[in-house]
């Protein structure tokens, strides 16, 4: 291949290349393979060009593959709207400047995208390792504009190597912090946002639905992120009590459990409070529904939601943030002690043509136990007794779905229990629903909160009781009690050896949760707390950003006299001297070239200065200083001295008459 006449250094280049691919690495995670590759090879390439020298592509090479790039990245998203396809087009259209990155104008351009490339990750996910990720990313980036520079000024190397670009990257970000700071406490916060987010943000990472069928369930059981966590006032309730209460399902087709609409109405009663409620705020996880999550009984709703006629809180927007709200559960309320009809209809449909086994099962039952409670307990001890068991690894289920669980295949999760113990309990003509949610956690003993995963989901029934109204009745604590009492995984069995590594996520958990507390919940309400502790309270808006401007003042004069009164950075005291008198000579556009020694420069600036003869000697007294026997102190400090009093005033051009 042709070679150009003029090559960029390297070392800008691969700090440029690494700094797009640290900015790039979370979402070329999300993106499919394939463009993942794409951008990796492309970067590749330049490196390999830039070691042989190789001429870019000609134009219309770089025009068809980056084309082909946009088409693939069109077709793997189903187009190019939307936050994944924008961050991936915006991934793509950087790796095709790679193919032309031979000037330092691109080199400062993908830096500079690189730092809005490395915020874009945040739109997805907020988790405080991603805060490790921004603080790398941007000090690599840091370090590629330094050493772009270094390169405009001349300086290929400085003392140190690589490791003093990389230091000076780190001492840019941590100068930057507390601007940071002081633009994240004093930034007036508003109650809601200035613009809202679309429904599915989070790259389909959804907890419940809200409907159930076989195997539903048992799929979260392998997403083992947080759901939410819980803060109690005093003692966390039990186990048995840890029943989070999701989507409520009513209407069965047959194949799957569904939520009904007649339900959505408010309670006709709501619950009282009583001396032995549980108090306790949430922190719930994005998951991109509009359910809200909450023990039995809620007393209180959160802002900007509602709650429903079986007590399902839901809220008008999906959740797509971090969302943290206070609650109030009254456990002992009695829930509709009189079902009224329509209520009861709904509650003992079944399809006619389904689980005959199971349903003639049912008739006998109701004919050998008149009272509901007795034919309850006989079917909760019949599950006990029998071979039934506990297990992920079950077999999809087919159209009589109840009778091949109950009769045939006796081994499932907990929705395989709770859609055949339901059917059974409508076959034998008692009402009853089943309720998703979640059902346990794990306690944090150092952070005193409840630390509750999507792999806790869990689903159980609820059945009218003549003078009890909705209890609930649990068919997995009939067969595992250990799914209850220590959670799904120790019911589950550690099946890949990493319980250890679990253990290991709970116990670290606590630093995200401070980071939801202090950072991602820090809202107006929590500002407006901190103003007052600060002695200034009712501030609005307004003073709020008069603040922020003066803090912001006060701030980057403090930096700049700190600044300006640093000496050089360099440690030789002669080389500071120097390095300050020749910038006191580049503002008379007398400055050095690039590679040009002292003796050199000073012998080409000399006629032109006033005291030119005197910037030769100094010249020469630097060199014998710096690279010959120093002689002591005495002659630095003479040194230094005569720099400070030498005039850099230009020698008076002499006149001419026109014309001779």
């Amino acid at each position: 291949m042709k070679r150009p006449q003029e090559h960029l250094p390297f070392a800008p280049l691969a700090w440029t290349i690494a700094a797009f691919l640290i900015a790039a690495t979370p979402h070329l995670l999300a993106m499919p393979p394939v463009l993942g590759l794409v951008v990796v090879l492309t970067c590749s390439w330049r490196l390999v060009a830039a070691r042989q020298r190789w001429s870019p592509p000609p134009g219309w090479l770089r025009l068809i593959l980056t084309l082909a790039a946009i088409a693939l990245l069109a077709v793997s998203f189903g187009g190019l709207w939307g936050r994944r396809a924008a961050t991936g087009l915006l991934c793509l259209m950087l790796a095709a400047k790679m193919l032309e990155l031979y000037r330092i104008r691109d080199l400062r351009m993908v830096a500079s995208v690189s730092l809005f490339l490395i915020s874009t990750q945040f739109l997805f996910d907020e988790k405080f390792v991603y805060l490790v990720y921004l603080f790398g990313g941007v000090v690599v980036v840091f370090t590629a504009l330094h050493r772009i520079q270094g390169v405009e000024l001349g300086h290929a190397s400085a003392p140190g190597g690589e490791r003093r670009f990389l230091r000076d990257g780190a001492f840019m970000l941590l100068a930057g912090l507390p601007v940071a700071l002081i633009l994240f406490v004093t930034f007036p916060r508003l109650a809601e946002p200035l613009w809202g987010l679309p429904d599915e943000v989070m790259d389909g990472k959804t907890g419940l639905s809200d409907s159930m069928s076989p195997g539903s369930i048992a799929e979260l059981f392998l997403d083992d992120s947080p759901a939410f966590r819980a803060e109690f006032e005093g003692s966390p309730p039990p186990p048995r009590q840890r029943y989070w209460r999701g989507p409520v399902l009513w209407r069965f087709d047959g194949d799957t459990w569904q939520r009904a609409f007649m339900p959505a109405r408010t309670p006709s009663v709501k619950v009282p409070p009583s001396p032995e409620d549980l108090h306790y705020s949430v922190q719930l996880e994005p998951h991109e529904r509009h359910w809200l999550f909450a023990l039995d009984y809620p007393v209180n709703t959160p802002e900007q939601s509602s709650i429903s006629l079986d007590f399902q809180i839901t809220r008008r927007d999906p959740v797509t943030t971090l969302t943290q709200y206070r609650m109030r559960s009254n456990p002992g309320f009695t829930d509709m002690p009189r079902l009224p009809e329509t209520i009861r209809r709904l509650a003992l449909d079944l399809p006619d043509d389904r689980n005959p086994r199971t349903l003639e099962m049912a008739r006998d039952l109701r004919q050998r136990f008149d009272d509901d409670r007795a034919l309850i307990e006989h079917v909760l001890d019949w599950l006990r007794e029998e071979p039934f068991y506990y297990s992920l690894d079950a077999s999809p289920l087919g159209r009589h779905s109840a009778d091949e669980f109950l009769f045939d295949l006796r081994e499932g999760y907990c929705e395989y229990y709770a859609s055949a113990f339901a059917i059974l309990m409508r076959g034998a003509g008692i009402p009853t629903r089943v309720v998703t949610g979640y059902q346990g956690g794990f306690w944090q003993e150092s952070g005193e909160y409840l630390l509750v995963r999507n792999s806790d989901a869990h689903a159980w029934v609820e059945v009218w009781l003549d003078g009890n109204g909705w209890t609930r009745v649990d068919p997995t604590a009939a067969v595992s009690p250990a799914r209850i009492q220590s959670g799904a995984r120790s019911a589950a069995g550690d099946r890949a050896g990493l319980d250890w590594l679990r253990s290991l996520r709970n116990r670290y958990d606590r630093i995200q949760h401070i980071w939801n507390a202090w950072v991602l919940g820090f809202d107006a309400e929590r500002q407006s707390r901190m103003m007052r502790l600060l002695g200034m309270p009712g501030l609005s808006s307004t003073g709020m950003a008069v603040l922020m401007v003066a803090t912001l003042g006060v701030v980057v004069l403090l930096v700049a006299w700190a600044w300006f009164r640093q000496p050089s950075r360099s440690s030789d005291p002669a080389q500071r001297a120097w390095l300050k008198l020749q910038r006191r000579l580049r503002r008379r556009g007398l400055g050095p070239a690039i590679g040009e020694t002292p003796l050199r420069w000073a012998t080409r600036v000399a006629p032109r200065l006033s005291e030119g003869n005197r910037l030769l000697e100094l010249a020469g007294a630097y060199c014998l200083i710096r690279y010959g026997d120093r002689g002591g102190d005495a002659p630095v400090r003479e040194f230094k001295r005569d720099c400070r009093r030498l005039s850099v005033r230009k020698r008076a051009e002499p006149r001419t008459l026109a014309g001779v």
